[in-house]
This record gives structure tokens, C-alpha cells and sequence, in this order.
């Protein structure tokens, strides 16, 4: 059978792919393969990677096809290695950057040395190409021939395993999702679980994703029920090992989601909700959870800011717990109790260094001035602490960027106020005799296995 019957042969039995380019192997034996394939399929980019002793296999296809090799690639390294074949076809797909989609760029690997073949492969596989390769149907043992029988070769696009199950696509996913991008994750898992055959696990770790995302932007209403969704299904192994934190963190969104709301209301529903120690841990806990995330990303600016609330909220909970609202202050009930207060606050305040009182607060006050009150009211939290290294250490917040200042804050500014807000976190679950441990477990996020 000539060339003719076989290319009319291998028509008749291929649908042309769409490629827009093609990358070939030259071979000694002068493999027909590559005719078939430049024959039969709508080709914009044509290139051969030869050796020296398969120099002219380019002109041996062209003539086949009755064409020239004039518009064809054919770079004269020595391509018997497959380390330059991966070179070559980087630097094709560099040239042919016209054609943006690298899937729509085939590479034919059924000639060639095998060397060549595994470059060629290796490549591929890198540089997001599609592999292909001419198979044939071979004779009967019984018929007495070997080999394969002329006119019976076939077009191959084998399934590329990584995207058929995802691998790369899931490592890279996994990689975001560990350095705390979350909202990547979830793109890429979502995208998973619509074309993996076993979406199951990926479905599950793209709810995971997105219900931290959330959380992590404090949407709370949708975290809660994106992650408590999640749980009403069967878990994959990788997250069934995390079950009993997800089901806690459940329950603290499911918290946070009524207490938010009230803690942001006005006069007694507010003050009830900083003054209940059940209702302020979940708070802290995101904030400081989120910012030790932001830590992690050096992310240093926006993670001193979240721990400076928790400061806040650790204070805004010890007054509240005495009467006194810090958005709306006032003092009758401490006085009933104190009859001195203004003169003990005054005490403090000039012991700070302050030369001037301007008597107790009549509006919302911020930070130091309820640390200072604290100690006015000598509050376990504060009793024997030396207040002024909270006002010191969160000057680095106060000239970030974030803040009131015009800069970002350096990693050794923000470790002294880190350590001075973990001592006051150690602090206050020592005089509310909670669990630090416990309530850190619940509030960090899994990682994925």
C-alpha cells in the first residue's frame, strides 16, 4: 500500500483535534507517521526536532506531502538528548506565543531515540502541551506477518492522568490553602470537583476553603453556613481526621453569628454581651486566629492591627464586667461601689507620665485609657502589671499605615507587641480560669493532609 491509500485511510478514520501547532521527532527509518498526521490535520505551526543523523527527515515528509519545509521549525541542535529536547521545545513555545492555548500544541511522540520520546513527554507534561501518537492495528499471529498492517494507523490522545485526576491542580490547591489563601483553594478545588471523576473529596475541601475565606473576611453568616453544610455530609479521610475541631468550629461560628449582633448593639444588650465571658472568647479567638495568620504571611501591618483589637476586646470585656460600657462610659455604678474612683483613676493617670487630668471619660474612649481605668479599679487582669509596655508596644501599631502613621511596621516592632499581647492573653485566661489551649485548638485553622 503507497503513502496515497494510507494518508486516504488515516483521514477517513480521524477527526481533526483543533491543534494549531505540532512539535515531531525526526527518525532514522523514516517513519510515515508524521506525513499522516501534517496530511490529515489543519496545522498553523509545524516543528521537527531532529539529530544529525535524521537531518533530512523534514524533507523526507515534505516531499511525501508534496510541500516544502520552508515555513516548518526545524532548529539544527543535536536533539538526542532530553535535556535538549526540553530546551527546544520551551523555546518554541516561546516563539509561538501567538498561539496562547499550550493545550492546542501537540506533540507527537512516536518516533524518535527514547530519549528523545521521554524529553519530549517530560515537556509536554511541563509546559501544559497535549501529547499524541499514531498507534496501528498488528496482524494476527496466525496470519504469519508481523508488524503493523499498512492503512490501519490511528490517531491517540491519551488522557493526561494529571488533569484526568487532578494531582498538580490538587497540590497547588493544597499550597494555597497552607499559606492561608483560601479563596485560591477554593477556585481551584471547586474546578476539581466539576471534571475529577471522584469529586468527593474535592468538593469537601473546596467548602472547607471557602467557609475560611469567609471567615477570615469575618462573613460570618456565610461561613457558618457553608461549614455547617459541609458537615452534614461524609467527610473525606483527609478531613475526617480534623472531624471534632470542624464540628467545634461549627459551634463557634454558630456563636458568633448571634453574638456579633449584640455585641454591636447599644447600652444593657451590649454591655450583657462583653461582660459574658462565653461570648467574648469567640470573638477574641477570631481575631487573634486571623492574625496569627497574617503573622504567618508577614503580613505584619494588618496582623498587629487584629491583635490591638484583642487588647481592646480583653479590656472592653474586664470593665464591662464592672458596669462600664467603653462606646458609652459611665461610672455610677463603680462610684456606688468606689467612692474614691476619680481620685484613684487620677493616680494612675498621672503616674503614667500625663501632666494633665481631664477628669474620668465622658465619651468612648480608646485603648490605654481602659487599661489605665482597669488599674484604677485595681482589676485581677492588671493587678502588679506594668500598664505603660501596653502604650509603649502599641506605638508600632500607631504609626503603621493601617493606622494613624505613614509606613508599614518592621518584623521586630511587631514581635515586641505580639509578646506583649500574648502575656495579656496568658493574663486574662489565668483570672477567667478558661482554656488557652483548648480555645486556640477550636479557632485555628485545620491544615489538609
Amino acid at each position: 500500500m503507497d503513502f496515497a491509500e494510507e494518508l486516504a485511510a488515516f483521514r477517513t478514520r480521524t477527526t481533526d483535534p483543533g491543534f494549531a501547532g505540532l512539535i515531531m521527532l525526526g527518525t532514522e527509518q523514516h517513519n510515515i507517521t508524521a506525513g499522516l498526521l501534517l496530511g490529515t490535520l489543519k496545522i498553523r505551526r509545524v516543528a521537527f526536532l531532529t539529530t544529525p543523523e535524521t537531518r533530512d527527515f523534514p524533507q523526507f515528509i515534505a516531499g511525501l506531502l508534496g510541500l516544502t519545509t520552508i515555513d516548518w521549525d526545524c532548529p539544527a541542535d543535536d536533539h538526542s538528548s532530553t535535556l535538549q529536547v526540553y530546551r527546544a521545545v520551551k523555546a518554541l513555545r516561546k516563539k509561538w506565543s501567538d498561539l496562547p492555548d499550550a493545550a492546542k500544541i501537540a506533540v507527537d511522540v512516536t518516533g524518535g531515540r527514547k530519549p528523545m520520546s521521554l524529553g519530549l513527554e517530560k515537556a509536554a507534561h511541563m509546559l501544559g502541551l497535549t501529547t499524541i501518537y499514531v498507534s496501528s492495528t498488528h496482524w494476527e499471529p496466525e496470519s504469519g506477518k508481523r508488524g503493523p498492517i499498512p492503512g490501519s494507523q490511528f490517531l491517540v490522545i491519551p488522557p493526561n492522568p494529571y488533569k484526568e485526576f487532578g494531582d498538580l491542580d490538587a497540590a497547588e490547591a493544597v499550597r494555597l490553602f497552607h499559606a492561608h489563601d483560601y479563596a485560591g483553594a477554593e477556585r481551584i478545588f471547586a474546578d476539581l470537583a466539576k471534571r475529577v471523576p471522584d469529586e468527593h473529596e474535592y468538593r469537601a475541601q473546596a467548602d472547607l476553603a471557602h467557609a475560611y475565606a469567609t471567615w477570615d473576611a469575618f462573613d460570618l453568616q456565610t461561613a457558618r453556613k457553608v461549614m455547617c453544610d459541609m458537615l452534614t455530609r461524609d467527610l473525606p479521610a483527609n478531613l475526617v481526621t480534623h472531624q471534632t475541631t470542624l464540628i467545634a468550629q461549627c459551634t463557634a461560628l454558630e456563636s458568633l453569628t448571634r453574638i456579633a449582633g449584640r455585641a454591636a448593639g447599644r447600652g444593657a444588650e451590649a454591655l450583657a454581651t462583653l461582660a459574658n465571658i462565653d461570648d467574648v472568647l469567640p470573638l477574641l479567638g477570631s481575631l487573634h486566629a486571623n492574625a496569627c495568620r497574617r503573622e504567618n504571611q508577614g503580613r505584619y501591618d494588618t496582623a498587629a492591627l487584629l491583635r490591638y483589637r484583642c487588647l481592646e476586646l480583653i479590656s472592653q470585656h474586664r470593665l464591662a464586667r464592672q458596669g462600664v460600657l467603653s462606646e458609652r462610659p459611665d461610672f455610677t455604678l463603680v462610684r456606688a461601689r468606689i467612692s474614691d474612683f476619680e481620685q484613684r483613676y487620677e493616680q494612675v493617670v498621672r503616674g503614667q507620665g500625663r501632666s494633665r487630668f481631664y477628669g474620668l471619660p465622658d465619651r468612648a474612649f480608646g485603648l490605654f485609657v481602659g487599661y489605665m481605668l482597669l488599674a484604677a479599679l485595681d482589676d485581677d487582669l492588671v493587678r502588679g502589671y506594668r500598664i505603660a509596655q501596653i502604650e509603649r508596644s502599641a506605638e508600632a501599631r500607631n504609626k503603621s499605615i493601617l493606622a494613624h502613621g505613614y509606613r508599614l511596621i518592621n518584623q521586630e516592632e511587631y514581635a515586641q507587641f505580639a509578646r506583649v499581647v500574648d502575656d495579656l492573653i496568658n493574663r486574662f485566661f489565668a483570672v477567667s480560669g478558661t482554656d488557652r489551649q483548648e480555645w486556640e485548638r477550636t479557632f485555628t485553622f485545620v491544615e489538609l493532609t
